[in-house]
């Protein structure tokens, strides 16, 4: 399964020292995310990838190796992002 970005374009984005306000207008909702959350968007944003491929990018951007539990905390963000309508599973 790979997840991609739904109208990353479209998000009011405000950067507070590496936590972010993000305004989602299809929505009307403000979600406020942390600097990892903010990567996993904007690497979506650039193009469709799998769970895998997002825990590699984000253990580079941290300097922490993926294991087990890293794989699942992000796997549970995208799903949280999925239900927020901010990503989707592309067919």
């Amino acid at each position: 399964m790979r997840w991609l970005s739904n109208n990353f374009r479209m998000l009011l984005v405000a950067n507070w020292n590496d936590e972010y306000t993000v305004f989602q207008p299809d929505s009307g909702k403000t979600h406020f995310f942390n600097q990892t959350s903010m990567d996993m968007l904007s690497f979506l944003s650039q193009r469709p990838a799998s769970t895998e491929e997002i825990c590699d990018y984000l253990s580079r951007q941290s300097g922490q190796a993926p294991d087990k539990n890293f794989q699942d905390n992000i796997e549970k963000i995208l799903y949280h992002f999925d239900a927020l309508g901010l990503i989707k599973k592309e067919s």
